[in-house]
C-alpha cells in the first residue's frame, strides 16, 4: 500500500529542528537510577516471638492420613489401563494387509520374417509379358493394376530395409502381396 501524501510528510519531517540534549543530562539520569529500589525501601525484622508461634503451629498441626482413592476411581483407572493394553496388542498384531509380490516374464523374441516375396517374381514377369503380347483392354487394365501394386511393393520393401522388420510395414507388404496374387489369378483366368 502506498502512503498518501508521503512527500509532504517527508518535507515536514525534514523541516523540524534537531535537538541535542546536554551530556550532563545522561549523567544525572544514571545517578538517579544508581541506588536500586530494594535498597531504598526500609526492611523490618519480625520479633522472635512471632517466628516461634508460627513454628509451634506447624509442629502441632495434625498430620492427616493419606487419603485413599474410592473404589469407583480405582475401577476406572484399571479399565483405562486395560483398554490401552488391549488397543496396543490389537495394533501390534493387526493384519498388515495383503502381501504384494511382483512377477514378470520375458516374452520370446518374434522369429525373423522370411522374405519369400521375391520367389514368385519370375511367374509375375511371364504374366506381364503375356499381357503385353495379347494387348487386350481387360488384360491391359489388369496389367496396369499389377504394375501399380508392384511399384507400391518396391516402396514398402525400401521402407522395410530402412526401418527394419517393423510389424506394421511387414503387414502392409503382406497386404500388397495378397492383392498382387489376386490380380495374378484374374490375369490367369483371362488368359
Amino acid at each position: 500500500m502506498k502512503e498518501r501524501n508521503y512527500e509532504r510528510l517527508r518535507e515536514a519531517l525534514d523541516r523540524l529542528p534537531t535537538y541535542n540534549s546536554p551530556t550532563d543530562n545522561w549523567a544525572e539520569i544514571a545517578q538517579q537510577l544508581t541506588p536500586p529500589l530494594s535498597e531504598r525501601l526500609p526492611s523490618y525484622a519480625p520479633p522472635p516471638a512471632v517466628w516461634n508461634a508460627v513454628s509451634q503451629e506447624l509442629d502441632a498441626a495434625p498430620r492427616g492420613r493419606m487419603r485413599s482413592l474410592p473404589f469407583s476411581r480405582i475401577l476406572a483407572i484399571a479399565a483405562t489401563v486395560l483398554l490401552l493394553l488391549t488397543t496396543g496388542v490389537f495394533l501390534v498384531n493387526r493384519e498388515q494387509g495383503p502381501t504384494v509380490s511382483y512377477t514378470y516374464s520375458q516374452e520370446a523374441q518374434p522369429t525373423a520374417v522370411a522374405a519369400d516375396w521375391d520367389d514368385d517374381e519370375a511367374s509375375f514377369d511371364r504374366a506381364r509379358r503375356e499381357v503385353l503380347a495379347r494387348n487386350e483392354p481387360q488384360l491391359n487394365n489388369l496389367g496396369h493394376e499389377l504394375d501399380e501394386l508392384t511399384s507400391a511393393r518396391e516402396e514398402v520393401k525400401s521402407m522395410l530395409t530402412a526401418y527394419g522388420d517393423d510389424p506394421s510395414v511387414v503387414q502392409q507388404l503382406a497386404e500388397i502381396e495378397r492383392e498382387r496374387a489376386d490380380v495374378y489369378r484374374r490375369i490367369i483366368v483371362e488368359l
